[in-house]
């Protein structure tokens, strides 16, 4: 671990010297498809397996992912600047193809490695040292910044069907988050979880609570908090990599099922091979016979030559 915190320390420092001298305004308009295209996660396929430390790990040995990096560890340490923050951030996972933010985004650690929960901390934007939000208040943020409501809007069209969130075009109707259920999400949807991961460094994202929340907005604060923070709802069921996997159990009244089934048929095809070879010559013998006798019968006695003298 001071081995990864070491190299994480050394890129910080590296690219917080370097970092305001080679990113002129020419370059950072630079699209970034280009870069991803060498970066050897472009075909990364997320399976769920893997913690966030092992995540991390595979970002910062991958020289493209490496460098999107940098300005995250730069604007992210502890007491940073929030708005910094949280646009390196959104800069970083907005950059990358969707496989790679999937990657980062939906990774989770066990609950007792306090150093694979530092690296989730960072990956998923640090805090700076200030205290969460209600839950609906970092709802009213993101409504009335342009950017992250149109990310917001996406989200609900993509993720709930237009009779389960009826949402204005400015987003300010309370019932139209109050019926965003977290039990009718569609997060197994491709469009949805996309939608979902572009909204990563906005506001939404910031940690919230609902602590001190009165009992009438207590339902919309806690289905606020479930649908933004529960990546569970867009992830494969996370698996850890300390152990292999276990083969599938079989069911026992199953398998004597399938065991009956087999036997009947193999007895079938016995009895079915028995007839064939038994019948079979006898068929043939009668058939022999019977020709003999058809040939016997029709016969006709020939004519004698002989001539009897007197």
């Amino acid at each position: 671990m001071s081995v990864l915190n070491n190299k994480l320390a050394l890129v910080s420092f590296c690219w917080r010297i370097i970092f305001p001298f080679i990113f002129t305004a020419a370059q950072q308009k630079r699209s970034t498809v280009t870069d991803w295209q060498s970066s050897s996660l472009k075909d990364y396929v997320y399976d769920g397996a893997g913690s966030c430390l092992d995540q991390m790990t595979v970002c910062l040995n991958d020289a493209v992912c490496n460098r999107y990096l940098a300005p995250v560890l730069q604007e992210c340490t502890a007491n940073c600047n929030l708005d910094r923050c949280q646009e390196a951030t959104q800069q970083f996972y907005g950059s990358m193809p969707h496989n790679v933010a999937e990657m980062l985004v939906m990774c989770e650690c066990e609950a007792s490695d306090e150093d694979c929960l530092d690296m989730k901390n960072l990956l998923h934007g640090g805090t700076c040292g200030d205290e969460p939000r209600i839950c609906q208040d970092t709802i009213n943020l993101c409504v009335d910044d342009s950017n992250c409501r149109d990310l917001l809007r996406t989200f609900q069209t993509k993720c709930w069907s237009s009779e389960e969130a009826p949402c204005h075009n400015d987003l300010q109707n309370d019932e139209c988050f109050t019926l965003m259920d977290p039990a009718l999400i569609l997060g197994a949807d491709p469009e949805c979880k996309m939608a979902f991961l572009d909204t990563w460094g906005t506001a939404l994202h910031y940690p919230c609570t609902c602590k001190g929340v009165s009992n009438d907005n207590l339902l919309m604060c806690n289905m606020i908090h479930d649908v933004l923070h529960n990546r569970s709802h867009f992830m494969i069921s996370w698996k850890s990599s300390s152990g292999p996997s276990k083969p599938p159990e079989i069911n026992e009244s199953e398998q004597g099922h399938t065991w009956s089934n087999d036997y009947l048929l193999y007895a079938f095809t016995a009895v079915l091979l028995v007839g064939v070879v038994i019948l079979m010559p006898l068929a043939v013998v009668s058939k022999i016979w019977m020709a003999r006798r058809d040939k016997t019968r029709f016969h006709h006695p020939q004519k004698s030559n002989c001539v009897v003298i007197l």
